[in-house]
């Protein structure tokens, strides 16, 4: 009777709202669940191989992992001791299920992702702003373009996607804790502060940053009674402090084991992973959403927030200023935060960027969007609150309002959810993929066999910091994979005459020798050597020496009959993160049960949203219904066009590839300038070789400049697809001293290996050149 009781309070205690927000998603979740697999080419793809990776280790009895035995060729790197494990975990849980594979479970993290953003910034607004607040800022987040689009599809990040969603609820947490210093929010705020920290090396950081900032923001100006600030400083900071605890198993060992693998890779020179190649203009922030080309191999798209998130979140921060939102101090701070984030986007924040030493490894200022996004839907949805109840109450004058016009408030708020969805919906199909197809071992060593990325990354990151070359690939050490066995380390080329090895997995990251060797040697193994690696000699601990230059463990062996165990085990820095983790969970498990058990879920008002809930209904419905359907939604380029091009031309080199237009920032130019130059190419055939790609600016002298490309596109001919066009983007800079006058663009295809270019040829397939002059410059 007890039982009953409890779950009827507990069930009128759910607020209907969730509904809205959960319609309000549908539309962003669509892409996911209404195709099979996940596109090949994003980062989703690595995602995916570390959780296949992860999900072996576990399976194999390794609870925590920090090292990938099968990665790098099966010489194996420490990619788990370095990077954020949360979302790998929840998608083996996913995967445990019989009905998900590794594609399956990193699709379902994304689709938790998203919905945990949308329930998270609504239940944070709705606790300070109300209900309908929260409706709006769930649709302004979820459809920023960042959020929507750029993270889960463009990119692929899935942790750095997830991270959002654990933010804002980790956010809305908090805000419970400062409400109800209750047993279940002091729980769930802990764990939820952690998560932060656990869901992306890089986020967590930043998301981490803005908890605490948040917190002390209203220590020190929310609150006006002093006893209530103390009260409050007493629960808010300990749970940041013990979620950093809690945490610290990962994060620590990152920090105390840095230095023990190659982390300058990830700060770039002049290249893509350089910051000051990736800020942005408030042009480009301010910019409309594109249509997406199905047509393309990556469609154009815009790092911009969107022109509704703007508009919304500019009437928030107007009626801050009239003073005509409650909670004018605490909605202060997102106002002032983001203004903060866009600033360190632009490139007036180099001098910041340059000074501070951990920013540049965020290597891109574009991802601060996505915390902007935040800041920009708590005052967007503050702000359509206030203006409805401005519009339909009436609030600033002593005019009674009529009935009817009391009810508007519903209509309002239905505008206002729907105007980002409807912004949002050219971002709503992403291209068709197909099948992602099998995830093993043997598939990830074959793509790693092509150069694409080694060991889920592309530049030699987190590569033990003893390896000075990164050695080849091993024929006899994968070989195993093709029968579903674990490498073949053994170094058989090393071994003297007669010697005999047996090799036993006992678990993925223990292996065990028996060694029978006619006289003392050097028992060389294709692996990386990294701190936590440990031989044992019939049940002795030995000391492994490095093999030069590659990095690898050798093992001195007496002669005679041994038994060798080389494990990964902990490390102090490891061990002492543990005891910081365990001490700070049970810290906070004996102050929950200290606490009043008080119940988490507020009591809510009646539901009578059924306008809005309705209405959000119908526009899902006729944009997958109808617009879908219709492919009003996005372009579909073919055959010789790009509909992008805002100049369309056609070059025939070969009958290899062909240009099929450009796009010119500017064509009346001055000496000293940059432009910006963008050629769409397609292969007209499969490619078997790597073309290189020029663009030339002469005039009747001879050349005045030029741009290369190694890998026009950034990726290589022979992956061209002959059904998509390849966007191929040049910056072409102007001598200073350049006289005025007209100057022509040419561009062409060559392979700088042999000096030769493909010939262009004209409708008779007769060469009429070997570069193809598209369009032209004039210097004033």
């Amino acid at each position: 009777m007890v039982f009953v009781q409890k779950l009827e309070r507990f069930v009128k205690r759910i607020d209907p709202g969730f509904l809205v927000v959960l319609a309000i998603s549908f539309i962003a979740v669509w892409p996911f669940i209404s195709r099979a697999s996940l596109p090949e080419g994003t980062d989703a793809e690595l995602h995916i191989f570390r959780l296949f990776e992860l999900s072996h280790l576990l399976r194999g009895g390794e609870l925590y992992p920090r090292w990938a035995p099968n990665f790098y060729h099966g010489y194996g790197y420490p990619i788990f001791n370095y990077y954020a494990p949360l979302t790998y975990y929840i998608g083996f849980l996913v995967e445990l299920t019989p009905w998900a594979d590794a594609v399956v479970a990193v699709k379902t993290v994304f689709v938790l992702g998203i919905f945990l953003s949308g329930f998270g910034i609504y239940g944070f607004v709705r606790d300070n702003w109300g209900r309908r607040a929260g409706y709006v800022a769930a649709a302004v987040f979820l459809y920023t373009p960042y959020v929507q689009y750029i993270d889960p599809h463009a990119r692929g990040v899935l942790p750095e996607s997830f991270s959002f969603g654990v933010f804002v609820c980790a956010l809305w947490a908090l805000n419970r804790v400062r409400i109800s210093y209750g047993r279940w929010p002091w729980l769930v705020s802990v764990f939820l502060t952690a998560a932060v920290i656990l869901s992306h090396n890089l986020m967590g950081l930043l998301f981490f940053g803005i908890l605490t900032a948040w917190v002390i923001w209203l220590l020190l100006f929310d609150y006006r009674d002093k006893d209530h600030r103390i009260q409050a400083a007493r629960y808010l900071l300990p749970v940041l402090g013990l979620g950093l605890g809690f945490a610290a198993f990962f994060w620590l060992p990152v920090i105390l084991e840095q230095n023990a693998v190659n982390l300058d890779t990830l700060i770039g020179r002049q290249d893509n992973y350089d910051f000051h190649t990736h800020f942005l203009s408030l042009g480009e922030m301010f910019a409309t959403t594109m249509i997406l080309d199905w047509g393309a191999t990556e469609p154009e798209f815009r790092f911009n927030l969107g022109i509704i998130q703007w508009i919304l979140a500019g009437l928030g921060m107007l009626l801050l200023g009239m003073g005509k939102v409650k909670g004018s101090r605490h909605l202060t701070f997102f106002a002032m935060l983001s203004f903060v984030l866009i600033f360190l986007m632009l490139p007036w924040s180099t001098i910041i960027w340059e000074s501070l030493p951990f920013l540049p490894y965020f290597q891109f200022p574009w991802r601060l969007l996505g915390a902007t996004a935040t800041m920009l839907a708590v005052l967007a949805g503050t702000g359509s609150a206030a203006f409805c109840d401005l519009l339909c109450d009436r609030r600033w004058s002593n005019v009674p309002s009529p009935q009817w016009l009391k009810r508007c408030d519903s209509i309002t708020i239905l505008v206002f959810v729907a105007l980002p969805i409807v912004a949002g919906l050219p971002l709503s199909q992403p291209p068709e993929w197909s099948d992602f197809g099998e995830v093993n071992h043997l598939r990830m060593t074959l793509i790693e066999n092509t150069g694409r990325w080694l060991g889920t990354t592309s530049t030699a990151d987190y590569v033990p910091a003893t390896v000075d070359t990164i050695p080849t690939r091993q024929g006899s050490v994968v070989a195993p994979f093709d029968r579903g066995l674990p490498p073949d380390r053994v170094n058989w080329a090393n071994l003297p005459e007669d010697a005999t090895v047996e090799t036993e997995t006992v678990r993925p990251l223990l292996t065990r020798y028996k060694i029978n060797t006619p006289r003392n040697t050097r028992f060389r193994i294709f692996q990386f050597d990294f701190p936590g690696w440990r031989a044992k000699i019939d049940g002795q601990l030995v000391e492994t020496e490095l093999g030069r230059p590659e990095g690898f463990i050798v093992i001195p062996v007496p002669a005679g009959e041994h038994i060798l165990e080389v494990e990964f085990g902990s490390t102090p820095a490891r061990t002492f993160a543990w005891i910081i983790s365990l001490i700070s969970l049970l810290i906070t498990l004996f102050v929950a049960w200290r606490l009043p058990n008080f119940m988490w879920m507020p009591l809510v008002s009646p539901f009578d949203d059924w306008l809005v809930l309705i209405g959000v209904i119908i526009i899902s419905a006729a944009a997958i219904l109808l617009l879908e359907p219709l492919g009003l939604l996005h372009r579909n380029s073919s055959g010789r066009t790009a509909e992008p091009a805002q100049n369309q031309v056609y070059g025939d080199f070969g009958d290899q590839i062909a240009l099929l237009g450009y796009d010119l920032s500017q064509e009346i130019v001055e000496s000293g300038d940059t432009v910006d130059l963008t050629l769409y190419w397609k292969a007209q055939e499969p490619l078997d070789i790597n073309y290189q790609v020029f663009v030339h600016l002469f005039d009747d002298e001879g050349l005045v400049a030029q741009s290369d490309k190694l890998n026009p596109g950034d990726f290589p001919t022979r992956r061209w697809p002959t059904d998509k066009y390849v966007r191929d983007e040049h910056r072409i800079v102007l001598p200073a001293d350049l006289a005025p006058g007209e100057y022509k663009l040419a561009a062409g295809v060559w392979v700088q290996s042999d000096g030769w270019r493909l010939p262009l040829l004209d409708e008779t397939e007769q060469q009429i050149g070997d570069r193809m002059i598209f369009g032209a410059l004039q210097v004033e």
